[in-house]
Formats: structure tokens, sequence, C-alpha cells
């Protein structure tokens, strides 16, 4: 192995004492003791490393280290902090876009910009749960947690330091029982053999959902969506007799963000007679929710301000900024009862009664901005979604705006990437370098970066394809490219167009997907300038993603 197993060292602050540089198996302290464990797997091993506290104990920080040596030619893979952040292979040179100062009241804790122990300088470059070294004439390297629901876990290549350090995410953290630090594994191989076993060793359940077709509202109409534009819709494809599995109403429905149940009047029949509209129709109806934030217009931000996270200064959390939600939204408390008991009579409501059988959660990283005390990030952000998942019964679950690891075993269906733009680039938040920016380049550079996950965690959902010509300014060539791309390597195949407005460019890519929807076993090369080979054994395709425009073609 490149990165060798006996080569691995951790280093713990906890409550007053420093267990520095550490490779013992076993360290016994008057506070607790740790063990440090390492075992074979195939294809690599496992790192495991526990501390049993007498009593309650304050662990201040956690890390592990290994020395590791990289060339200027390896390819390093940054999974970002949430499903929106950008994901993106880089060089061990490069230095991660940082939002620059003016945007950070605005958008600051939409990924990982105030966590303050992250370093941020050229040639460190980090990645959430798991990342990837690719180097020329060798077999893939994957280092990848098993154990995000504890801690999450941040690797840090370390470039001019000739390191990789693993920081684990519990800082300040009260433990007064056993827990695991960091477990994680080093695999080398080809990228089925290493996100294999990576994924056995998860023993996540079985996937229950499907590869599937669908419709949203949202690319299309935003937040003006209605009654009578979903019954057009709906209709134009039962006409064009177009296969869909999902039909999902986006945000828009209902009268402010965070009143689920308060619905607009642009639906005057109500949301359980639209859902057997649709069901009757067909498709399987879904709703969007965001359920761990409000905005400032809500009635429940207004009757229940108790169930706001506040901030380090005792304020209500802003959670970002949306115009077209008229101003700030804020993030819940998640871990408050009250909003426990409403939010799953919300999740009954829709899905008992309205008959809701598909569920798009969104700005789900709200739940774990700033950790407590008693709960990390991460055990803030699973406890969450294993309530959501209780509460939702046999509904379909799309997660998106999340940290994906805690979603694994949980979503069905989750986005990789950020949301696709009508232009290729939204400029003023690539000016402020916004990694979770509504944008087309980078929403397709995740999904390049993270299309392993497919079939194994879940479904991968790379976001929607537009094929239409009005509204909007994506090029006949950017159109192709995503629509081809999302057919490939997409498992959850969305539009928000209406079929009826559909031409031959149109009828040309429908008939490329309908030969290529089903034919998986893609793999995916990074090369220089944006530059990506996709191959399977039957085609070889080539995809350039620009700064501008992007393009793809047959080799």
């Amino acid at each position: 192995m490149r990165v060798p197993a006996s080569a691995w060292s951790y280093n713990v602050a906890l409550n007053e004492s420093l267990v520095s540089q550490s490779q013992q198996e076993q360290i016994v302290l008057a506070e607790g003791t740790f063990s440090f464990l390492k075992e074979t797997v195939e294809h690599g091993y496992r790192v495991c490393l526990t501390f049993s506290p007498n009593g309650k104990q304050l662990i201040r920080n956690c890390h592990l280290a290994i020395p590791v040596s990289t060339s200027p030619e390896d390819w390093l893979l940054c999974n970002g902090f949430q499903s929106w952040t950008e994901t993106y292979w880089r060089r061990p040179g490069d230095q991660i876009p940082q939002l620059r100062k003016i945007a950070r009241p605005l958008m600051g804790y939409y990924g990982d910009y105030h966590i303050d122990w992250i370093p941020r300088k050229k040639g460190c470059l980090h990645s959430w749960s798991w990342t990837e070294r690719r180097q020329a004439g060798q077999p893939m390297e994957l280092i990848a947690s098993l154990n995000e629901n504890t801690a999450f876990t941040c690797f840090q290549w370390r470039s001019q330091e000739g390191q990789l350090s693993v920081e684990i995410d519990c800082r300040n953290w009260e433990v007064d029982e056993p827990v695991t630090l960091a477990d994680f594994v080093v695999l080398e191989g080809t990228v089925d053999q290493v996100y294999d076993e990576w994924t056995n060793l998860m023993q996540l359940p079985p996937l229950r959902a499907k590869i599937a077709r669908g419709w949203t509202s949202w690319y299309q109409h935003y937040t003006n969506v209605s009654e009578n534009i979903v019954a057009e819709n709906l209709s134009a494809f039962k006409r064009k007799g177009k296969p869909l599995d999902f039909f999902q109403i986006d945000d828009g429905y209902q009268k402010a963000v965070g009143d689920w149940l308060s619905i607009d009047a642009s639906f005057p029949a109500g949301m359980k007679n639209l859902a057997n509209s649709i069901r009757a129709s067909g498709p399987e109806p879904g709703l969007w929710l965001a359920p761990c934030i409000a905005d400032r217009r809500s009635k429940l931000l207004a009757q229940h301000p108790e169930w706001v996270q506040k901030d380090h200064r005792g304020r209500p959390l802003k959670a970002g900024y949306n115009p077209l939600w008229k101003g700030w939204f804020y993030a819940l408390n998640t871990e408050h009862e009250g909003w426990q008991e409403h939010l799953q009579q919300v999740f009954t409501t829709v899905v008992e009664k309205w008959g809701y059988g598909m569920l798009k959660l969104d700005f789900l990283y709200a739940a774990c901005i700033f950790p407590q005390a008693q709960w990390t990030r991460a055990q803030l952000m699973r406890r969450t979604l294993e309530n959501i998942r209780r509460w939702s019964g046999d509904a379909y679950l799309l997660g998106c705006g999340t940290p994906l690891a805690s979603g694994f075993g949980i979503f069905d269906y989750c986005r990789i990437g950020a949301d696709i733009h009508l232009r290729w680039e939204h400029r003023m938040l690539r000016w402020f370098r916004h990694r979770e920016r509504v944008s087309t380049l980078v929403a397709l550079r995740s999904v390049l970066g993270r299309w392993p996950l497919a079939g194994r965690v879940w479904r991968n959902d790379p976001d929607v394809y537009l094929l239409r010509d009005e509204n909007m300014h994506l090029s006949e060539q950017e159109r192709r490219l995503v629509h081809r791309l999302n057919t490939t390597l997409g498992e959850l195949l969305f539009t928000s167009d209406n079929p009826d407005t559909y031409g031959r460019f149109q009828s040309t890519e429908e008939e490329w997907q309908r030969t290529h929807w089903q034919t998986k076993d893609w793999q995916v090369h990074p090369a220089e300038g944006g530059i990506f080979a996709l191959s399977n054994a039957e085609k070889n395709y080539q995809v350039e993603l620009g700064k501008t425009t992007g393009r793809w073609s047959e080799k």
C-alpha cells in the first residue's frame, strides 16, 4: 500500500490532557482509554480510534495523520461539505476557492466557510467523508469514512507538509459513554473494487428505489407554480405518451417556507385532490419540503421563535438569504420537542392524508450549522434525518442541500450537485467564489466527481436536464451536454420542460435518451483543462467543462 497502515498516528486534546502523535494500540489515562486498531480488509485496511471515558469528558479536538508524498500530476478528489458544494478533482498544489468576505453574511453558512479549523491555503486541499487519489499507472486510492453518524471526517491533503491529515469534527464535545472518533478505510484497486468494498463495509440496507424519470415544476416556473400549470404539464406528458415515474411540485405551493400546511390560493382544489389527479394519470406525486428552515414571512417563525436556532451571540441563526423568499431564512432547532411534534404532523398529513409518495427534502444542512456541547454536527444531522425517515412512512425520500454521508441508508435518491442554471454560469455568484452556487458548470463537475455513489448508497440525482428553447439561455451544445451526462450517469432523470414545445433538436435528444438511459457501467477519468473521458465497454465520450461553456463529443 502506498499509504501503509503502520505509519498512522493520532493526536487528541482531552480536557487538559494531550495524547500526542501516538501509534499505541491502547492508552489508559485517568480520563479514559483510547483504543487504536488496524485490520486488513479486501483491497486495503481499516483504521479505528475509539475512546471509553471515565465519567464526563471534554474532547477538544482529534486528528490522525500519515506522511504522504504527492506528485504534481496526481488527481485528488475534494468532496464538498454538502450536496450543493462543488466536488472536483484538483492537483496537489491547487487551492480550493474561498467565499469572499463581502458574501459571507449572505452565504457563509451554506457550506464549511465558517468552520475555522480548516486550513485554506494553497497546497492544502480538504475533502469531506471520502477522498480519492489517482496516479498515472497506479491503482486508484480511496480513503473513506465508515462512520459519519458520530462526527464528520475531513480528509486534508497537506502537500507542502508531505502529510495526509484526518480531522475529526468533534471540537468541544462532551462525552460520558464510549464513542468511535475515527473509523475509515484505505483501499487500492479499480473504481468498482474500492467503492464496492467501502459501501459493503458500511452494511447499508438494500436499495428499494428504482432508476426513475420525472418532472419537477422548479426550473420553468420557480415559485410561480399553480394548480393549472401542474395540470397543463401533466396533460402534455400524457398526450405525448412519455413515461414518467414521478411528478413533483416544488417550492411555491405553500404560503411561506415553514408553513407547509398553509396552501397558496393558486391551488384552490387543495393538495390532496392534486395528488389524486397526478396518480390517476400514472406518475407518483411528489412534493418539495424544506423542514429545517423557515423564512422571515412565515407564521411558524412568528408563533414559535423558540424553535429557531441561535448563533454564538444568542441571535436567531440566519441560514441564508433568498430573494425569491424576499429575504432571510432561519435554521430551526431540530432537537426541540415542539418542532419534532409539529414536523411529525406535517409529514403525516403530506404522506398519509394528501397522498404524496415522493418527498424532495431541501436545505437540510441547516440542521447542523453549529454543533452543540452534547451533539456534534454529524449527530444533529443524522438524528434529524432518522426522524424524518420514520415520520415519512413508505414515501420515497430525495435529499438535497445535505451533507451526503448523513443520508447513506436513509435517502432513496439524493442530489449530488448544485442547482443548474439557465445559463452556463451565474457570474455574480462565481465572482463571490460561492461553491454552492446555482451554476451549470458546478453542477456537472460534482456529477462527475460523485458518480460512483450511484446504485451503492442510493440512486444519484444529477439535477434536471432542460432541452426547451423558451425561457432558456443555454446553447444547444450546452443543453445536449447536460442531457447526455445526466442520462449516462444519473439514476433520477428529471426535467421541467413541457414536451408540447419540443421540436427537431429535442426529438433527437429524446431518441438518444431512449437508447442510452439504462446503459450504465460508465467510467470517468479526469484530464487537464476540464476535460473528462467517459466510457463503458461499448462507447467512449469526451466531456469538456470550460469556464464559459461546455461540450459533449464522441471519441
